[in-house]
């Protein structure tokens, strides 16, 4: 097993890994991220800080995935120190003798240092180093219409690294933040940085200590609001709970606390209902997280190794183009496309004509042969031979275009991808190896030598092909004639022709009948009386009915295959061609498929930020890969594939 498997294996056991049997689509873009990082950057600086970054983010998807509180919501109180959360913690269960003991101040021997639980029961795994439990019946609560603990977090933007910690646990865990502010810190920029750690949840904003006769309050709250809003646009931020001080104020203290108590937990009920289930809500928290670590990874690639940053994104803007360019190249040029669209036209006219309407529809199958033709072929029918072996050379040259042009679409479609990714990709590719070369300084000599190797391949063509034959079919079926019209023409056509045939073959037979009664009637035995007609004199008959019918066939063939209903079935044709690539490129089927596994690392580590991609997806997509990484034989030649 190699190192970088080992490494893999390892961070797999890990237990910030999950379950093996069952890890979810954030944990294995984070596998991913782990392994590339390992391949490319190795346990350089660099290499460890992008690892701790990983831990971090895993450490927070936890939090919010693992439900501590037993199904309860999780209302946690934040904000700087000496904001007064906890006093308002007090508020919310006033009614129970635990309120007696939360302490709170501004002072470093005052302030809340750990991360304290109130409510009916204790939550999962308590830390006795960090968390503290304080038991208070849920009838001694105020009511929010749903069991909940409270959570009173130390000031989130403390100096001391490990109080800030703590409060940041409870940002991710919480349900509801209440942030806590007073009205003379609404402007602080810790303000706006505790809200990004909370980011995607639902926020109810208190301005607490309002002196008496603040005109004002209401206009910044409003302006508060819109700033949290627009920093946070992923999270619900309701409007702020305006909290008198009560030194300034006729009402005493406990009226000031009773009021917010039942302001705040009125708000973080509306909050709970307009926001919708636990499920969604927890499902917006974890897209803002993979979105907001997307973010930070990509800063730091992108400051740490802005060479190989500028390359991988040329090497980006060029993987997303080739796909495409290669797929549109299956259809060929317009004139391609339109004689394929006629030639289908044709067939279908054909399928939907009966071989009943005898020889109306050979006459069909004739045209459709001779396509380009049809002069020649009138010609033939008055008696040219030159015009006859014309005409069928030009019949067997047209099915021998057939063939090669269905080998063409078999095999063409390959070659061209090859050809555009060697000259369109090989190009950026050295100048992506050269730049990981100066970042791997323990490549060993001969590493870097790749200028004789395949770049890439185009994955999904196969489907693609498939796919396109699906819209020309559907396409030209659509504007083909419809049976009814078919047998219409059918029956005309043949018409026509036993109409123009049918005196010499009533004035034949009423000989021979005339003879035949002669023979069986009157005994005589004279072969003399029956007709004698010469070949020519048939063969002019036959060409004299075709002639009229030829004509009406071509008509007919010429209304199918009209120029206007061929240029819209071709419009239509591109146009959903250009849907079906585009969604085959979001769905991953059309994509590149890197040759060499430490090229695909390290433009998947570098491209992380590049995309715009929803991040569920982009998880599902590369963990999809991850997985199949996961059970590949240990060879270094295996391909790797990155999405388009």
């Amino acid at each position: 097993m190699s190192a970088s498997e080992s490494q893999h294996t390892e961070w797999l056991a890990s237990p910030l890994a999950g379950p093996a049997t069952d890890i979810a689509p954030g944990d294995l873009f984070l596998q991913r991220v782990r392994r590339a990082t390992r391949n490319v950057l190795g346990n350089t600086p660099l290499g460890q800080q992008v690892v701790a970054l990983c831990e971090d983010h895993a450490r927070s998807r936890a939090a919010i995935l693992n439900d501590r509180a037993g199904g309860a919501a999780v209302v946690a109180v934040v904000g700087a120190t000496g904001q007064g959360k906890s006093w308002l913690v007090r508020q919310m269960i006033r009614r129970s003798g635990t309120r007696e003991l939360i302490a709170s101040g501004n002072n470093l021997d005052q302030a809340t240092e750990k991360l304290r639980w109130i409510g009916p029961m204790p939550p999962a795994d308590l830390d006795a180093s960090s968390e503290e439990f304080l038991m208070c019946p849920a009838d001694q609560m105020e009511p929010i219409g749903t069991p909940y603990l409270i959570v009173d977090s130390p000031g989130a933007t403390d100096d001391r690294q490990r109080i800030a910690d703590v409060a940041r646990r409870a940002l991710a865990m919480a349900t509801v933040l209440v942030l806590v502010v007073r009205r003379d810190q609404m402007r602080s920029h810790s303000v706006t940085v505790l809200n990004q750690i909370g980011e995607g949840t639902m926020v109810v904003p208190v301005i607490n200590a309002v002196r008496d006769g603040d005109d004002s309050v209401a206009i910044d709250a409003d302006a508060f609001q819109s700033r949290l809003r627009k920093t946070a646009p992923a999270s619900l931020i309701v409007r702020p709970v305006i909290v008198a001080d009560f030194d300034t104020v006729d009402q005493g203290e406990d009226q000031v606390g009773h009021q917010a108590a039942q302001q705040v937990a009125s708000a973080i009920e509306k909050a709970m209902v307009e926001n919708g289930q636990a499920g969604h809500r927890q499902t917006t928290r974890l897209n803002v997280l993979d979105t907001r670590f997307r973010s930070a990874l990509h800063s730091i690639l992108r400051d740490r190794l802005p060479g190989l940053s500028e390359a991988v994104q040329s090497l980006h803007r060029e993987t997303k183009q080739i796909p495409s360019h290669v797929a549109e190249s299956l259809l060929g040029s317009g004139g391609s496309l339109r004689a394929v669209v006629r030639s289908r036209l044709r067939l279908s006219l054909m399928e939907n004509t009966s071989a009943i309407w005898f020889p109306y529809r050979s006459i069909l199958g004739v045209l459709n042969l001779t396509s380009g033709a049809w002069d020649r072929l009138l010609l033939s029918l008055s008696g040219s031979l030159p015009s006859l072996i014309g005409t069928i050379w030009a019949g067997t040259r047209n099915v021998m275009e057939g063939q090669n042009a269905a080998s063409e679409i078999r095999e063409g479609l390959l070659r061209r991808s090859n050809a555009a990714i060697d000259d369109r990709l090989r190009p950026l590719t050295l100048h992506f190896r050269s730049e990981l070369s100066k970042l791997r300084q323990d490549a060993e000599p001969g590493d870097g030598d790749h200028s004789d190797s395949a770049v890439a391949s185009l994955a999904g063509l196969d489907t693609l092909q498939e796919e396109s034959q699906r819209i020309v079919q559907r396409c030209t079926d659509a504007a083909s004639w419809p049976a009814w019209a078919s047998t219409l023409a059918g029956l005309i056509g043949t018409t026509v022709f036993w109409a123009l045939l049918a005196g010499p073959i009533v004035a034949l037979y009423r000989e021979y009948l005339s003879a035949s009664y002669g023979v069986v009637g009157q005994g005589s035995a004279v072969l003399e009386s029956f007709p004698h007609p010469n070949f020519s004199m048939i063969l002019t008959s036959v060409l004299l009915s075709l002639l009229p019918m030829a004509v009406f066939a071509m008509w007919v063939v010429a209304m199918v295959q009209r120029g206007g209903k061929v240029h819209a079935v071709e419009t239509q044709i591109r146009d959903e061609h250009h849907h079906v690539i585009g969604r085959m490129q979001s769905d991953g089927v059309l994509r590149l498929r890197w040759d060499d596994p430490l090229l695909a690392d390290a433009e998947f580590l570098l491209s992380i930020g590049l995309n715009s991609m929803p991040g569920d997806r982009r998880a599902n997509d590369l963990g999809s890969h991850d997985q199949a990484s996961n059970h590949r034989p240990n060879d270094q030649s295996a391909t790797e594939d990155t999405e388009v």
